[in-house]
């Protein structure tokens, strides 16, 4: 079938008119189907009939932290347990801010 012709990443690329680094990324978070030939350091291979149905059944929903989600490590962490230089939530963020520059203010006239 001409559907499973395998395709290089850059004519996969070329294929979905993307950049062959997102066609990359697309087979690590397991988007798209792809084989890496010789090991860690070889070329991907994806087949015609893969790129088709990535295109016919986009994915929709996804982890919210991309990061390590795929090797089953849990990334968010919880705001009370946020320790000096981690991500904390917006509104947090506003309201720690907004007490230590009223802290820096309380004294002058």
């Amino acid at each position: 079938m001409a559907n499973d012709e395998p395709l290089t990443l850059a004519e996969a690329a070329a294929f979905l008119k993307v950049s062959p680094r997102t066609v990359s990324n697309m087979i690590k978070r397991g988007d798209l189907v792809g084989r890496q030939t010789g090991g860690t350091s070889g070329k991907y291979l994806v087949l015609r009939s893969a790129c088709i149905d990535y295109l016919s059944n986009p994915p929709q929903n996804r982890p919210a932290s991309m990061g390590d989600s795929a090797k089953g490590v849990a990334l968010c962490q919880s705001p009370s347990e946020a320790e000096y230089g981690t991500v904390i939530s917006l509104p947090r963020q506003a309201k720690e801010l907004g007490a230590r520059l009223a802290l820096r203010t309380r004294s002058r006239p």
